[in-house]
């Protein structure tokens, strides 16, 4: 998923691992939704479901899968509290960065896409 709030509690998410092992749930670094319900208004009752896959701001094809917390605080540092990093857009945008220009004018060749988007 891209930009998925928190969407159940601990037992969904852990049921959820169980049943649907190789989720990736994609989070751009700042993206306010992502951090929904938050600790102060749902009592830290809400959890993400699925291996985070963290997109630099920056688009500058940094992405970390599965983030220890050490990597999750110092690499990305920022709040998420930018409805911006939100867009779908964006998160093409980052996820794009990570490719170089033949790497994504294959990708849009080979699907079917003109590659101007």
């Amino acid at each position: 998923s891209y930009g998925q709030p928190r969407v159940g509690n601990r037992a969904f998410a852990k049921m959820y691992k169980q049943r649907v092992p190789h989720t990736f749930r994609v989070v751009n670094e700042g993206d306010i939704t992502t951090s929904l319900p938050n600790l102060a208004t749902s009592g830290g009752l809400y959890k993400h479901a699925g291996l985070e896959v963290m997109l630099d701001e920056g688009c500058t094809g940094n992405i970390l899968v599965g983030p220890t917390i050490v990597e999750t605080l110092f690499r990305f540092s920022k709040v998420r509290t930018s409805v911006t990093a939100h867009a779908l857009e964006r998160y093409r945008e980052c996820l794009e960065s990570s490719l170089g220009p033949d790497e994504l004018l294959e990708y849009y060749n080979t699907h079917g896409l003109d590659g101007t988007h």
